[in-house]
């Protein structure tokens, strides 16, 4: 049995709003607002809790590099 207090291997990695800014390095605001309009796809945890998986913004980052 695993314990319940150690996050498992393959889950993924949530982050939240602000650590996504300051990875992009862009303001908060600025992620808010990509996260209105689309352009961020998330995990709405409850009305207020906003997660971005980081797969899913190391994905993100590489197709705007293109």
């Amino acid at each position: 049995m695993t314990d319940p207090r150690t996050p498992q291997q393959d889950a993924p990695r949530l982050l939240r709003l602000a650590e996504v800014a300051e990875r992009v390095g862009v303001s908060y605001r600025t992620v808010q607002a990509w996260v209105a309009s689309g352009r961020v796809r998330v995990l709405r945890l409850s009305p207020r809790v906003v997660r971005v998986e980081a797969a899913e913004l190391e994905r993100w980052i590489a197709e705007a590099r293109r």
